[in-house]
C-alpha cells in the first residue's frame, strides 16, 4: 500500500512540475517583453530549466524506483 501511496505522489508531483513550469515559461515571457538586452532574455529562464530539470529528474526517479519492487 505504501508502494502505491508514493507512486501516486510522485505522478501527482510531476503533474504540478508540468503545469508551474508552463505557468512560469508565459510569466517569463511577459517579463521579457520590457527586457531590450538579449543575454538579460535569456538569463531569465536558467534558473527555471534548472530548478524544474531537477524537481522532474526527482519525481521521475521517484515513480521509477517505486514501480521496481
Amino acid at each position: 500500500m505504501a508502494y502505491v501511496l508514493l507512486i501516486l505522489i510522485s505522478i501527482g508531483g510531476l503533474a504540478l512540475c508540468g503545469f508551474y513550469l508552463k505557468k512560469n515559461i508565459v510569466r517569463i515571457k511577459e517579463k521579457n517583453k520590457d527586457e531590450p538586452k538579449k543575454y538579460k532574455r535569456i538569463w531569465n529562464y536558467v534558473p527555471t530549466g534548472l530548478w524544474y530539470g531537477y524537481l522532474i529528474l526527482f519525481f521521475a526517479g521517484l515513480t521509477i524506483n517505486n514501480t521496481i519492487f
